[in-house]
Protein backbone atom coordinates (compact mmCIF):
# COMPACT_ATOMS: atom_id res chain seq x y z
CA UNK A 1 0.00 0.00 0.00
CA UNK A 2 1.50 3.47 -0.65
CA UNK A 3 1.22 5.90 1.53
CA UNK A 4 1.00 9.70 0.55
CA UNK A 5 3.12 12.01 2.38
CA UNK A 6 0.16 14.59 3.58
CA UNK A 7 -0.95 10.74 5.57
CA UNK A 8 2.40 9.78 7.02
CA UNK A 9 1.46 8.95 10.69
CA UNK A 10 -1.96 9.20 10.00
CA UNK A 11 -2.46 6.20 8.18
CA UNK A 12 -0.57 3.44 9.13
CA UNK A 13 -0.23 -0.48 9.12
CA UNK A 14 1.24 -2.96 10.96
CA UNK A 15 2.07 -6.53 9.42
CA UNK A 16 3.53 -8.97 11.90
CA UNK A 17 3.90 -13.32 11.26
CA UNK A 18 5.61 -15.65 14.09
CA UNK A 19 6.95 -19.02 13.46
CA UNK A 20 8.49 -21.57 14.98
CA UNK A 21 11.74 -22.75 14.13
CA UNK A 22 15.36 -23.92 15.68
CA UNK A 23 13.60 -24.77 18.73
CA UNK A 24 11.90 -20.81 19.46
CA UNK A 25 9.56 -18.33 18.12
CA UNK A 26 11.11 -16.11 15.91
CA UNK A 27 9.37 -13.02 13.65
CA UNK A 28 9.11 -14.76 10.26
CA UNK A 29 7.72 -11.66 8.73
CA UNK A 30 7.54 -7.94 9.60
CA UNK A 31 5.73 -4.81 8.19
CA UNK A 32 5.89 -1.72 9.59
CA UNK A 33 4.54 1.89 9.55
CA UNK A 34 4.12 4.99 11.37
CA UNK A 35 3.13 5.47 14.03
CA UNK A 36 3.76 1.52 14.94
CA UNK A 37 7.02 0.61 16.24
CA UNK A 38 8.12 -2.69 16.85
CA UNK A 39 10.25 -3.84 19.54
CA UNK A 40 12.62 -6.89 19.39
CA UNK A 41 11.49 -10.04 20.63
CA UNK A 42 12.43 -11.16 24.81
CA UNK A 43 11.86 -14.92 25.88
CA UNK A 44 9.67 -15.20 28.96
CA UNK A 45 10.74 -17.54 31.98
CA UNK A 46 7.06 -19.25 30.44
CA UNK A 47 9.05 -20.22 27.31
CA UNK A 48 7.08 -17.22 25.03
CA UNK A 49 8.37 -14.82 22.79
CA UNK A 50 7.64 -11.34 24.32
CA UNK A 51 7.24 -8.58 21.76
CA UNK A 52 6.00 -4.80 22.84
CA UNK A 53 3.90 -2.81 20.55
CA UNK A 54 4.30 1.04 20.82
CA UNK A 55 3.10 4.10 19.50
CA UNK A 56 5.83 6.72 18.26
CA UNK A 57 3.64 9.92 18.21
CA UNK A 58 1.25 11.64 21.02
CA UNK A 59 -1.98 8.42 20.00
CA UNK A 60 -4.34 8.93 17.87
CA UNK A 61 -6.63 11.66 15.92
CA UNK A 62 -9.87 12.24 14.69
CA UNK A 63 -9.07 11.07 10.38
CA UNK A 64 -5.98 8.71 11.72
CA UNK A 65 -6.47 4.99 10.26
CA UNK A 66 -4.35 2.32 12.36
CA UNK A 67 -4.38 -1.09 10.54
CA UNK A 68 -2.70 -4.22 12.63
CA UNK A 69 -2.76 -8.07 11.33
CA UNK A 70 -1.06 -10.43 13.64
CA UNK A 71 -0.43 -13.97 12.26
CA UNK A 72 0.65 -16.88 14.41
CA UNK A 73 1.64 -20.12 13.16
CA UNK A 74 1.94 -24.00 14.04
CA UNK A 75 4.17 -24.19 17.43
CA UNK A 76 4.58 -20.13 17.67
CA UNK A 77 4.10 -19.33 21.25
CA UNK A 78 3.94 -15.57 21.64
CA UNK A 79 3.28 -12.56 24.24
CA UNK A 80 1.91 -9.31 22.95
CA UNK A 81 2.16 -6.06 24.97
CA UNK A 82 1.44 -2.19 25.09
CA UNK A 83 4.20 0.38 26.01
CA UNK A 84 0.90 2.34 27.09
CA UNK A 85 -2.46 3.27 26.62
CA UNK A 86 -3.98 4.09 23.13
CA UNK A 87 -4.75 8.56 23.47
CA UNK A 88 -8.04 9.42 21.36
CA UNK A 89 -7.52 12.83 20.35
CA UNK A 90 -10.07 14.81 19.08
CA UNK A 91 -10.06 16.54 15.01
CA UNK A 92 -12.15 18.49 13.22
CA UNK A 93 -15.27 15.95 14.13
CA UNK A 94 -14.01 12.69 12.49
CA UNK A 95 -13.09 9.30 13.85
CA UNK A 96 -10.09 7.90 14.61
CA UNK A 97 -10.20 4.18 13.23
CA UNK A 98 -8.34 1.40 15.15
CA UNK A 99 -8.45 -2.39 12.70
CA UNK A 100 -7.09 -5.38 14.41
CA UNK A 101 -6.77 -9.39 12.76
CA UNK A 102 -5.55 -11.38 14.36
CA UNK A 103 -5.35 -15.07 13.31
CA UNK A 104 -4.05 -18.14 14.93
CA UNK A 105 -2.96 -21.35 13.49
CA UNK A 106 -3.48 -24.82 14.61
CA UNK A 107 -0.68 -25.39 17.39
CA UNK A 108 -0.26 -21.42 17.82
CA UNK A 109 -0.36 -19.69 21.08
CA UNK A 110 -1.10 -16.30 21.66
CA UNK A 111 -1.26 -13.88 24.58
CA UNK A 112 -2.32 -10.52 23.54
CA UNK A 113 -3.15 -7.38 26.46
CA UNK A 114 -3.97 -4.39 24.84
CA UNK A 115 -3.91 -1.20 27.32
CA UNK A 116 -7.24 0.68 27.93
CA UNK A 117 -8.57 3.20 25.25
CA UNK A 118 -8.53 6.89 26.53
CA UNK A 119 -10.72 8.80 24.52
CA UNK A 120 -10.12 12.58 25.15
CA UNK A 121 -12.91 14.96 25.41
CA UNK A 122 -14.66 15.77 21.92
CA UNK A 123 -12.93 12.16 20.48
CA UNK A 124 -14.17 9.91 17.87
CA UNK A 125 -13.04 6.49 17.93
CA UNK A 126 -13.72 3.16 15.96
CA UNK A 127 -12.51 -0.02 16.77
CA UNK A 128 -12.96 -3.35 14.89
CA UNK A 129 -10.92 -6.54 16.39
CA UNK A 130 -11.58 -9.69 14.18
CA UNK A 131 -9.54 -12.56 15.52
CA UNK A 132 -9.73 -15.96 13.20
CA UNK A 133 -9.20 -19.07 15.01
CA UNK A 134 -8.73 -22.77 13.97
CA UNK A 135 -9.06 -25.99 16.51
CA UNK A 136 -5.98 -26.28 18.48
CA UNK A 137 -4.72 -22.96 19.02
CA UNK A 138 -5.06 -21.12 21.89
CA UNK A 139 -5.88 -17.57 22.67
CA UNK A 140 -5.84 -15.36 25.50
CA UNK A 141 -7.04 -11.74 25.17
CA UNK A 142 -7.83 -8.51 27.23
CA UNK A 143 -8.78 -4.82 25.85
CA UNK A 144 -10.10 -2.46 28.03
CA UNK A 145 -11.56 1.07 28.07
CA UNK A 146 -11.38 4.35 30.18
CA UNK A 147 -13.95 7.05 30.57
CA UNK A 148 -11.71 9.45 29.30
CA UNK A 149 -8.79 10.94 30.98
CA UNK A 150 -10.15 10.61 33.98
CA UNK A 151 -7.48 11.74 36.78
CA UNK A 152 -8.21 15.27 34.60
CA UNK A 153 -11.61 14.82 35.36
CA UNK A 154 -12.99 13.99 31.99
CA UNK A 155 -15.24 11.29 32.48
CA UNK A 156 -17.85 10.38 29.78
CA UNK A 157 -16.89 13.48 27.85
CA UNK A 158 -15.80 11.87 24.50
CA UNK A 159 -18.59 12.11 21.65
CA UNK A 160 -18.54 8.65 20.32
CA UNK A 161 -16.82 5.38 20.83
CA UNK A 162 -17.84 2.24 18.52
CA UNK A 163 -16.05 -1.11 19.32
CA UNK A 164 -16.85 -4.86 17.90
CA UNK A 165 -14.71 -7.75 19.09
CA UNK A 166 -15.52 -10.81 16.95
CA UNK A 167 -14.07 -14.49 17.66
CA UNK A 168 -14.34 -16.76 14.27
CA UNK A 169 -13.27 -20.89 14.53
CA UNK A 170 -12.74 -22.21 11.69
CA UNK A 171 -14.91 -19.31 9.65
CA UNK A 172 -17.94 -19.68 12.04
CA UNK A 173 -18.20 -17.13 14.33
CA UNK A 174 -18.29 -18.23 17.90
CA UNK A 175 -18.14 -14.58 20.04
CA UNK A 176 -19.66 -11.26 18.98
CA UNK A 177 -19.27 -7.99 21.24
CA UNK A 178 -20.72 -5.14 19.89
CA UNK A 179 -21.41 -1.53 21.37
CA UNK A 180 -21.68 1.95 20.30
CA UNK A 181 -21.50 4.98 23.42
CA UNK A 182 -22.52 7.99 22.68
CA UNK A 183 -22.48 9.70 26.07
CA UNK A 184 -24.38 13.15 25.06
CA UNK A 185 -27.56 11.36 24.19
CA UNK A 186 -27.37 8.51 26.78
CA UNK A 187 -24.81 8.80 29.56
CA UNK A 188 -22.91 5.65 30.86
CA UNK A 189 -23.25 7.08 34.48
CA UNK A 190 -27.02 5.56 34.55
CA UNK A 191 -27.45 2.48 37.14
CA UNK A 192 -28.18 0.20 34.53
CA UNK A 193 -25.38 0.97 32.24
CA UNK A 194 -21.36 1.60 34.05
CA UNK A 195 -22.97 3.50 37.02
CA UNK A 196 -19.93 5.08 39.35
CA UNK A 197 -17.37 2.96 37.40
CA UNK A 198 -15.16 4.72 34.84
CA UNK A 199 -13.28 1.31 33.04
CA UNK A 200 -14.37 -1.60 31.83
CA UNK A 201 -12.34 -4.52 30.58
CA UNK A 202 -13.23 -7.92 28.38
CA UNK A 203 -10.91 -11.09 28.41
CA UNK A 204 -11.43 -14.14 26.32
CA UNK A 205 -9.63 -17.47 26.93
CA UNK A 206 -9.82 -20.14 23.70
CA UNK A 207 -7.77 -23.40 24.90
CA UNK A 208 -8.30 -26.99 25.51
CA UNK A 209 -8.64 -25.97 29.36
CA UNK A 210 -10.89 -22.79 29.55
CA UNK A 211 -13.88 -24.78 31.37
CA UNK A 212 -11.49 -25.08 34.14
CA UNK A 213 -10.43 -21.41 33.49
CA UNK A 214 -13.71 -20.33 33.85
CA UNK A 215 -13.94 -21.92 37.27
CA UNK A 216 -10.78 -20.12 38.50
CA UNK A 217 -11.42 -17.32 36.93
CA UNK A 218 -14.55 -16.74 38.53
CA UNK A 219 -13.33 -17.70 41.96
CA UNK A 220 -10.16 -15.30 41.68
CA UNK A 221 -12.88 -12.30 40.35
CA UNK A 222 -15.93 -12.79 42.20
CA UNK A 223 -17.31 -9.14 41.29
CA UNK A 224 -16.52 -9.49 37.16
CA UNK A 225 -18.76 -11.55 34.78
CA UNK A 226 -17.27 -15.01 33.53
CA UNK A 227 -19.17 -17.19 31.30
CA UNK A 228 -18.40 -20.04 28.95
CA UNK A 229 -20.79 -18.70 25.66
CA UNK A 230 -19.31 -21.65 23.18
CA UNK A 231 -17.53 -25.08 23.35
CA UNK A 232 -13.92 -23.99 24.64
CA UNK A 233 -14.04 -20.83 25.03
CA UNK A 234 -14.55 -18.42 28.00
CA UNK A 235 -15.47 -14.66 28.39
CA UNK A 236 -14.57 -12.50 31.11
CA UNK A 237 -16.16 -8.81 31.82
CA UNK A 238 -14.96 -6.24 34.31
CA UNK A 239 -15.94 -3.10 35.49
CA UNK A 240 -14.02 -0.97 37.95
CA UNK A 241 -14.65 2.40 39.77
CA UNK A 242 -10.86 3.02 39.62
CA UNK A 243 -7.84 2.69 37.88
CA UNK A 244 -5.73 0.43 41.23
CA UNK A 245 -8.72 -2.04 41.18
CA UNK A 246 -9.33 -2.40 37.13
CA UNK A 247 -5.23 -3.21 36.99
CA UNK A 248 -5.72 -5.55 39.59
CA UNK A 249 -8.62 -7.21 37.74
CA UNK A 250 -6.20 -7.39 34.36
CA UNK A 251 -3.80 -8.62 36.57
CA UNK A 252 -5.54 -11.42 38.27
CA UNK A 253 -6.50 -12.54 34.66
CA UNK A 254 -3.44 -12.02 33.29
CA UNK A 255 -1.42 -14.89 35.83
CA UNK A 256 -4.41 -17.16 35.71
CA UNK A 257 -4.28 -17.43 31.77
CA UNK A 258 -0.79 -18.09 31.31
CA UNK A 259 1.81 -15.38 33.09
CA UNK A 260 3.67 -16.54 36.12
CA UNK A 261 2.87 -14.65 39.43
CA UNK A 262 4.17 -10.97 39.51
CA UNK A 263 6.08 -11.13 35.42
CA UNK A 264 3.94 -9.68 33.36
CA UNK A 265 1.98 -7.71 35.36
CA UNK A 266 1.13 -4.75 33.40
CA UNK A 267 1.73 -1.20 34.55
CA UNK A 268 -0.89 1.35 35.16
CA UNK A 269 -1.91 3.53 31.67
CA UNK A 270 -1.08 7.19 31.91
CA UNK A 271 -3.91 9.60 32.88
CA UNK A 272 -5.09 6.86 35.38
Amino acid sequence: MTVSLCEVGRRGRLDLTFTFRGGRTQIKEAYCEIPFKVTRLHETAAGMAHLTLMHCTAGLFGGDTAECTIEVQPGARVLITQQSATKIHPANGEPAIQRNRIHVASGGEIHIHYDAVIPFAGARAEQTTLIDLEPGSRLYFWEGLMAGRVGRGEIWEFEEFSSETRVALNGHPVFLDRFCLLPRQCSPQAEWMMGDNRYFGTGLCFSGDAASLAGRLHEALPVAGVDTPSPGLTAVRVVAANGPDFHRCHSIFARITGYRAGEHDVPPAAGT
